[in-house]
């Protein structure tokens, strides 16, 4: 599961792309998700398998989006179903580190 993953989020504001940088250890996952310009952890990662399961939340000048996220690794596309205060999303991550 280690490694940097990229998508793209499409808003009302058009797309965001995303990287997702992920560390696994054991059982354990930690790491980083970067958008619109901001680094942020993301905490309580855990593995079984090919899945992932994390949460965290961005913070930006304006707001804070709080998210829950499972994760399926299939070759390379790790798919996202993510849960926010904001809405719920599935995206495709592509590994590119």
């Amino acid at each position: 599961m280690d490694g940097v993953y990229e998508t793209g989020i499409n808003t009302p504001m058009g797309n965001i792309n995303a990287r997702i940088a992920l560390k696994q250890t054991g059982d354990i996952i930690n790491g980083m998700v970067e958008i619109m310009g901001s680094k942020n952890a993301l905490s309580q990662g855990k593995i079984n398998g090919n899945k992932c399961f994390f949460q965290g939340q961005m913070k930006n000048n304006m707001l804070t989006i709080k998210y829950d996220i499972t994760g399926e690794l299939i070759g390379n596309n790790l798919n996202i179903y993510a849960k926010t205060n904001m809405g719920e999303f599935k995206l495709q991550a592509k590994k590119v580190g």
